[in-house]
This record gives C-alpha cells, sequence and structure tokens, in this order.
C-alpha cells in the first residue's frame, strides 16, 4: 500500500490516541471519543478510496486492451483498402495512409571525405 496523507494522519493520530488513553487530557470540547470517530471516518473514507481507485485500474485495463484491438483492426482495414485501392488512391489517403506519390524519396548520404 502506498504511503498517503490518509496513512501519515491516522498514525499521527494513532500516536495522540496512544497517549490521551493512559493520561487524559481535556481539549474543551472534544473528547477522546470524538476523535477515535474521527480517525474511523478517516480510514473508512481512505479505504472507499482505495477501492474505488482498485476499480479504475481495472476498468483502465479494460480500456487500454480494448484500444489495443482497435489499434489492430484499423491497420488490418487499412492495409485492406491499400490491397483493394491501390496504395497511391484517394481512399487510401482517407483512411489515413500516405500515398505513395507523396512519399519523401530517399537520399543516399554522400560519403565523407577524409
Amino acid at each position: 500500500m502506498a504511503k498517503t496523507a490518509a496513512n501519515e494522519a491516522l498514525n499521527e493520530a494513532q500516536k495522540i490516541v496512544d497517549v490521551w488513553s493512559v493520561r487524559p487530557f481535556n481539549m474543551g470540547e472534544v473528547t477522546l471519543e470524538v476523535f477515535r470517530t474521527t480517525m474511523g471516518n478517516v480510514a473508512d473514507a481512505d479505504a472507499a478510496v482505495e477501492a474505488k481507485r482498485r476499480e479504475m485500474t481495472g476498468l483502465a485495463d479494460v480500456r487500454d486492451d480494448q484500444i489495443k484491438t482497435l489499434q489492430e483492426l484499423t491497420t488490418r482495414a487499412r492495409s485492406g483498402i491499400r490491397s483493394t485501392f491501390g496504395p497511391d488512391s484517394k481512399e487510401y489517403e482517407q483512411a489515413g495512409g500516405t500515398r505513395k506519390s507523396e512519399r519523401k524519396k530517399p537520399t543516399r548520404k554522400s560519403p565523407v571525405q577524409a
């Protein structure tokens, strides 16, 4: 479990509870029970956040798998369009391909002279 602000706050609060339980002191309207209840509320809220975070991670993994599948299908479809209409067709360009006539011609590098 990652170190979070809630974990730090709960650890620090537990130190207060340990001292307060052994050596009671006065903090106005705040009692030890109010303090413990607030700690419980923080722990419950943190657990809920962590559960949602795990759920979101699972959903993101499913989404990422679906994206990969869609990208593979898009590549296959573009290849099909290229094979059907040709590598220099407007249909291939409309599908996101680069027309053969618009590709940059390769140039040779001149040899380095010493």
